[in-house]
């Protein structure tokens, strides 16, 4: 996994009981870094590090280090946060940022789900201008593929015909009386 520009890392350190903070800043508390536009990231204590176009695993090895290099008894917890944008018939269509712990139906329920009018059969993951994957979704649930930064998760709308279905059967059902009787009273 790679973040890119606008991703987050978020970092926790547990510290030794008189180590709560360094220069007011609570260390504990779990606090989240920007990776900006050239996709760099200033952690306190580790200083700016080169996050994007690395992998997660490497760029999380060199903040454990530099951590545990000033407190040597800490434990470092880091964890990207992707920017997934979620566009089309959802409820509240927006950027939602994503951790690894989240699933694709947790993604959407962070939108709020899906309106009436989305293509149910049609909700998909897009990387690049490449759909990776089209999902129905009865399916959301059962979808393991792994988001990665700059993915959008785009629902489709339904066609004009299948929501108004009811009232062109009715006109439909309509005609064809009109039809029928008119040959019959001839």
């Amino acid at each position: 996994m790679q973040l890119g520009p606008g991703d987050i890392v978020r970092l926790q350190v547990f510290l030794e009981q008189g180590l709560a903070s360094i220069s007011g800043l609570d260390l504990r508390a779990p606090m989240e870094y920007d990776v900006d536009a050239s996709g760099h990231a200033f952690i306190p204590v580790v200083g700016e590090i080169q996050v994007a176009g690395r992998g997660f695993d490497e760029v999380r090895r060199e903040i454990d280090h530099a951590v545990t290099r000033q407190f040597t008894s800490a434990t470092v917890r880091v964890i990207p946060v992707l920017r997934i944008a979620v566009l089309g018939d959802v409820r509240t269509p927006r950027l939602v940022p994503v951790d690894p712990t989240m699933t694709f139906s947790d993604v959407i329920a962070a939108v709020g789900g899906l309106t009436e009018m989305a293509a149910r059969g049609d909700i998909r993951l897009v990387r690049g201008e490449e759909t990776v994957m089209v999902v129905d979704s009865d399916e959301l649930g059962q979808v393991r593929t792994p988001l990665q930064s700059g993915d959008r998760i785009v629902v489709g709308r339904r066609s004009w015909a299948s929501q108004n279905t009811p009232f062109l059967i009715s006109a439909g059902t309509s005609i064809l009386v009109a039809v029928l009787t008119s040959l019959l009273l001839r």
